[in-house]
């Protein structure tokens, strides 16, 4: 039987469309499992954070598989969020690895080594575990795409001694056949940087091994789903190296077996066999058919949002340019690879405008490791919180709505949002002095905290402009709410702020629809507002 690490959870699944999602996964069945995770997320009814959580790390899973990244992004995130708040570290840690990798395709590779690296420290235990596995051998991929591949082949390494130590002792068979593609890609950026391949022995070793472990059934997956992809990886592996040795023939033998394994859905695959065609071609020296196959290369990979790998295909076809002397033409693409590396840069701040860029791997003390795991989630923190207020700011908004939106689209559960304006709140600034008007914004925060839902989400949207996110509620359940916070906020003393301050607020509110986006359900929040602002003097 395949012993899986399940994702957020022990191997004991007690829902039973969680169970059937892991099983439809290892069949290869991916949309059915992507469908049975939802049906568990909606049990979840926002009323049971660990089914949600377990259903928010199987989505994730599921969308990583089919490379649905940004999403899988989201879902992975909001999982680590909610196992951290149940105290549940392997939960937490599981989410972490997942986030992890798909960072990693996305190219935002300081996230992708920073929440590794968190996850190999959730997982330290005195007795070694497969989540440990993963989460070293994550993150020995999240530094060979960054292009340390001595450190990425180190962690690996310790991933295949952790297996080992595990009781019972689990396959070693996913992080050797990461190691095989590590060595390839190290042996692909030296072909580059010095014109000439290195020496194949290594790649030579670790494939033998992998080949080894599977005519001997041990080449098991340590996550559900990935039994499948095996078919495709390891012919392709096989296929480069016997490529580099000149065994033509037997290269065309495994990339047709390759491609014959790919499944219906376009996935990062596709991009990899398309790339073991363009090496044979290279080989013969038929630089059309190179340059096509690899223009075939990025497009799959950017299809799919694999970011690392449209890159590696760039890189690839400024070297042929080169190696044809069309100057021109590899200039052309090196100014299209630094456009979109500048691109994956921008993408990863947007995300992480307050990104920590650190490597903890180098870190020879365990209480250097500490402090900098506690500093990268202070930042965190003060990244998605609004400095005068304490509540959410804008940023942490806009995520938590994008999340929300996503799961109303894919479930059906119920979103609701309200827009609160203070009532002539300029006139507060200008009368009772900027000052007050400070304490005015912190005082309405604070009144609206409290009068909220626990699941809810009150923010800052901008000046005196305040939104209400009611995660899994309608309008007729957000509308008392809203009510509340309104009564609040006229009952309160404000004069013991400032004699003669009174403070009123006007709230609109708009419950999502199909199609929605931040944007638009913003907008109509906003709309509702000003049709019942009138009513209060403003």
């Amino acid at each position: 039987m395949t012993r899986h690490v399940i994702l957020g959870d022990s191997d004991d699944t007690q829902d039973g469309s969680l169970a059937a999602a892991y099983a439809a996964l290892d069949e290869g069945r991916f949309r059915t499992a992507y469908d049975f995770a939802v049906t568990a997320l909606s049990a979840a009814n926002g009323d049971n954070p660990r089914l949600e959580a377990r259903a928010l790390a199987c989505l994730a899973h599921c969308d990583r598989i089919t490379s649905h990244l940004r999403r899988a992004s989201g879902n992975s995130r909001r999982a680590a969020q909610l196992f951290e708040q149940l105290g549940d570290a392997q939960g937490e840690a599981n989410a972490l690895t997942t986030l992890a990798h798909v960072c990693m395709l996305l190219g935002r590779n300081d996230e992708a080594v920073e929440a590794a690296l968190l996850s190999v420290q959730l997982c330290r235990t005195k007795h070694p575990q497969p989540p440990t596995v993963l989460a070293l051998n994550c993150l020995g991929l999240a530094y060979s795409w960054g292009g340390d591949h001595q450190r990425g082949d180190a962690a690996m390494e310790l991933a295949v001694e952790t297996a080992r130590r595990c009781e019972p002792p689990v396959s070693i068979f996913q992080p050797r056949l990461n190691q095989v593609w590590v060595e390839a890609s190290r042996l692909v950026d030296e072909r580059f940087h010095t014109g000439t391949m290195g020496s194949l022995a290594r790649l030579e070793a670790l494939v033998a091994e992998c080949n080894d472990l599977e005519r001997h059934g041990s080449a098991l997956g340590l996550l559900p789903g990935l039994q499948p992809m095996r078919s495709v990886i390891s012919p392709a592996s096989r296929a480069l190296l016997a490529i580099w040795q000149g065994d033509l023939s037997s290269a065309r033998a495994e990339v047709e077996a390759a491609r014959r394994a790919l499944g219906s859905d376009v996935t990062w695959l596709d991009a990899f066999v398309r790339w073991c065609m363009a090496e044979i071609a290279w080989v013969g020296r038929d630089w059309a058919t190179t340059q096509h196959e690899l223009e075939k290369m990025r497009d799959l990979a950017l299809s799919v949002e694999h970011e690392q790998l449209a890159c590696r295909a760039h890189l690839l076809l400024i070297q042929v340019f080169e190696l044809q002397g069309r100057c021109e033409d590899a200039l052309r693409e090196t100014r299209t690879l630094r456009r979109r590396e500048q691109g994956v840069v921008a993408d990863s701040l947007s995300n992480r405008e307050a990104l920590v860029s650190w490597r903890l791997g180098a870190r020879q003390s365990e209480r250097h490791l500490q402090q900098a795991l506690m500093a990268s989630k202070q930042f965190e923190r003060w990244s998605l919180e609004d400095a005068l207020t304490g509540i959410a700011n804008r940023r942490h908004l806009e995520q938590v709505m994008g999340d929300e939106l996503r799961l109303h689209a894919a479930t059906g559960r119920p979103l609701a949002v309200a827009l609160l304006d203070i009532d002539q709140f300029k006139a507060i600034n200008d009368r009772f002095t900027h000052q007050v008007g400070d304490r005015v914004l912190k005082t309405v925060a604070s009144i609206m905290s409290s009068q909220l839902r626990e699941r809810d989400l009150p923010a800052r949207w901008a000046g005196d402009e305040f939104v209400i996110v009611f995660c899994n509620a309608t309008a007729d359940i957000a509308t008392p709410v809203c009510e509340r916070v309104q009564s609040a906020i006229a009952s309160f003393d404000w004069g013991s702020i400032a004699a003669g301050l009174h403070v009123s607020a006007s709230i609109g509110l708009a419950e999502a629809v199909d199609g929605d986006t931040t944007e638009s359900l913003l907008h109509r929040s906003d709309t509702s507002m000003y049709r019942v602002k009138p009513r209060f003097g403003a």
